[in-house]
């Protein structure tokens, strides 16, 4: 009898201990087997096949653009000649050309990332054409020590004094991650809307074409040997481009889409060859593109 109250005080710890530990271990358990309610998970034929899998949505597109741009600042220095100016305020426009047999502006591939099939990422270029226009008055600010047409003060740009031109052209080429939502029918289905969301970030390419005073840039001719480059090159390197655009995708008949989409970018530039010298911009402009794709696999 001397051992009663030990035996009694271990069953009752036992008792209280007992369902203690089984709701833990059914917690433990239930959220193991539980689903995950989570906004985003990474597709398992990532992991298990790679990114390259054949069994990801992949979706292509081409299509055209029409570009408008905010006013800015151009800014020239020539060493050599002793000139460094602004052009203050400078109006730009695209150089708009009607859709046909052409090739296209805009160029997309990429792949949904996520087992929902609401995330993905793409390559983009984006190709527009910046054009100053000509014939305003701009105000010119800073130095101008070599004597010509162009001068200091309230100048009218033209032919004789300033032209600026990027042309063939202002390209955007750019990492994107998308967001796509279905709004009628399900995804990427036949007579199907869903909304399109992005954000991206990449690099700024130009091939440059100016005059000041009548003396021109030269990038050089185009050649295998001197296609891109940062210093050298027909088409340059100047900076980076940052952009995000909503649209909207409809399924006509699966696999194939139409896509229109509102697209803001800012774009930093350096670099971009003048006369004598180097340019910098930094330039606000919305695109309205219409794309044409196809989509492949699941």
């Amino acid at each position: 009898m001397k051992y009663l109250p030990a035996l009694l005080s271990l069953i009752l710890s036992s008792a209280l201990v007992t369902p203690a530990l089984t709701r833990a271990q059914t917690a433990n358990l239930n959220s193991e087997t539980k689903p995950s309610n989570s906004l985003f998970r990474l597709s398992p034929d990532i992991s298990k096949r790679g990114f390259f899998s054949q069994d990801a949505e992949w979706f292509f597109s081409a299509g055209f653009n029409k570009a408008y741009y905010s006013t800015s600042n151009i800014n020239v220095n020539q060493p050599s000649l002793g000139n460094n100016f602004s052009a203050v305020k400078v109006e730009g426009h695209d150089e708009f050309q009607t859709p046909g047999l052409r090739t296209p502006d805009n160029w997309k591939v990429g792949r949904f990332i996520d087992d929902q099939k609401a995330w993905a990422v793409d390559l983009s270029l984006d190709h527009v054409k910046y054009t100053m226009t000509q014939g305003q008055t701009a105000l010119i600010t800073g130095k101008i020590t070599q004597v010509g047409a162009l001068g200091t003060g309230n100048q009218n740009l033209n032919q004789n004094t300033f032209t600026y031109m990027l042309h063939n052209g202002l390209n955007h080429f750019m990492v994107d991650l998308i967001y796509r939502e279905a709004l009628i029918g399900s995804i990427n289905e036949s007579s199907s809307l869903a909304f399109i969301g992005k954000l991206g970030t990449g690099l700024a390419i130009v091939h440059p074409e100016n005059t000041i005073d009548n003396y021109s840039s030269d990038v050089g001719a185009k050649s295998i040997t001197h296609d891109l480059g940062t210093n050298n090159g027909w088409w340059r390197i100047v900076g980076s481009s940052t952009g995000f655009d909503v649209g909207l995708r409809y399924v006509f008949k699966k696999p194939f889409y139409v896509e229109l989409s509102d697209k803001s970018i800012y774009t930093n530039m350096r670099n971009i060859p003048v006369y004598q010298g180097s340019a910098t911009q930094n330039l606000w402009s919305n695109e309205i593109t219409l794309n044409f794709g196809y989509t492949m696999g699941n």
